[in-house]
């Protein structure tokens, strides 16, 4: 049965992203999107840093540490991959700014129909075929089916039912931690990556680039004095990318089998892994800054009252 978890990785995906994103919808209304709208400062530098900043450190990284082609190539195409599903809960928990992570996850997944073959023709133009086309039907159909639909459905519960809505969204986002929960132990089971079967300098430099691109996207909102909860959110975004995407790119590029296709694989799976670790201490030091936020505020209140 493990053996056949790559058959269902995919749909499980889906699955914990409906489920995540009801249970966000539910506390989410129109107002929030239209807010990030207004003020879309936080929205555009989210968008320069994924979308022209990753890719540039991308090929600085396998420059400095001289990485073979097919380990080069798999960096670049992670680095021109969207935000991916598990972002969203991650920004949710952290206390970011969740309409923030969505809209930049629907506009950057959407725009992968240019950005993609742009980025892999100057960075990897040796590797990429002629007739090399994207996928836009099922892009498309994944941002609508799994994306905006699910997140459309919450906010009307969220609107029919408001004295239910934290438990409601509560419950969404429980569930969504069961797919998500077999997506871990089913990669870790099935034994797809193997960390030492490049050397070590190959894992150290997807680890560094995971890093490295998190606190880069992220600091321009230190400089700025942007929100915190905007930095969570495009921090998160940044660190958390759509593998499945990269996963079906690699298929339709470079094939199931040979140098190519399993140096590609192996940095797209364990950037996956890393990604997760990665985020896991950013959501929890948000978490704790808001909280912290939230009682310098109450005390402040407190001490200003009658």
């Amino acid at each position: 049965m493990i053996e056949a978890y790559p058959e269902y990785e995919e749909w499980l995906a889906r699955l914990q992203l409906v489920c995540f994103m009801v249970g966000m919808g539910v506390t989410l209304a129109v107002a929030d999107f239209v807010k990030v709208a207004q003020q879309p400062r936080s929205l555009c530098l989210g968008l320069i840093g994924q979308i022209c900043v990753i890719p540039l450190m991308a090929l600085a990284i396998s420059r400095l540490f001289k990485l073979d082609g097919p380990i080069a190539l798999g960096l670049i195409l992670v680095s021109a991959m969207p935000g991916g599903s598990v972002s969203k809960v991650f920004a949710y928990l952290g206390r970011g700014n969740a309409p923030l992570s969505i809209t930049l996850t629907a506009v950057s997944t959407l725009a992968t129909v240019v950005t993609v073959p742009v980025t892999l023709r100057l960075l990897a133009t040796e590797y990429v075929p002629s007739d090399f086309e994207m996928p836009v039907g099922k892009i498309v159909l994944d941002v609508v089916l799994y994306l905006l639909v699910p997140l459309a459905a919450g906010m009307i519960v969220g609107r029919t039912w408001p004295q239910r809505q934290r438990t409601i969204g509560r419950w969404a986002v429980r569930l969504g931690f069961i797919p998500l929960l077999l997506i871990v132990i089913g990669s870790i089971a099935a034994g797809r990556i193997h960390p030492a079967e490049y050397g070590l300098l190959t894992p150290v430099a997807i680890v560094l680039f995971c890093v490295i691109g998190q606190q880069l996207n992220m600091a321009p909102f230190y400089l700025l004095r942007l929100p915190r909860a905007d930095r969570m959110a495009v921090g998160i975004e940044a660190t958390m990318r759509n593998m499945n995407l990269a996963l079906l790119l690699k298929s339709s590029l470079f094939g199931a089998e040979g140098p190519l296709a399993d140096g590609v694989l192996f940095v797209v799976l364990f950037y996956g892994a890393v990604a997760f670790f990665a985020g896991v201490p950013l959501a929890l030091n948000h978490r704790r800054l808001a909280r912290r936020h939230e009682r310098a505020q109450a005390a402040a209140s407190a001490a200003g009252g009658p």
